[in-house]
């Protein structure tokens, strides 16, 4: 009979703990740029830059034109967002990701601290206190 304390513990308890403390299991996925001049920036950082260019869509919370772009080893590691005007130019998101367990563990550390969040199929997202938008992605 195995009489260690973690084996005493409910698994309320467990879960308790784990959302008290921060998850180590974090990785950054991808850094989002918001540009007046999208057509301009997407040309410098493949052209310049010698980034990759992986794929074309739509943002799925501003609902405009997003361009994936790719490091040498061929992950999505920067996504080109179009923006209006000089107020929304520069960084504007990071990406993290969790494994699956980690996220629903953070959903309820966030809804214990009343932090509002939105959540897709794929991720949550969330403002820091500077307010650039936070995407945690479930791995």
């Amino acid at each position: 009979m195995d009489l260690h304390p973690t084996a005493l513990d409910s698994a309320y308890r467990q879960a308790e703990r784990a959302l008290r403390k921060p998850s180590s299991a974090v990785w950054l996925r991808s850094v989002s740029v918001r540009t007046a001049r999208f057509d301009e920036a997407l040309d410098f950082y493949v052209t310049a830059l010698g980034l990759t260019l992986g794929g074309l869509d739509v943002h799925p919370l501003t609902a405009r034109p997003r361009a994936h772009l790719l490091d040498a080893e061929g992950r999505r590691v920067f996504e080109l967002v179009e923006a209006d005007g000089d107020a929304g130019r520069g960084a504007h998101e990071l990406a993290f990701g969790m494994p699956r367990r980690t996220v629903t563990l953070l959903r309820a550390r966030l809804d214990l601290q009343g932090i509002a969040y939105t959540s897709t199929a794929g991720a949550l997202y969330l403002r820091d206190v500077d307010g650039t938008l936070l995407r945690v992605e479930a791995l």
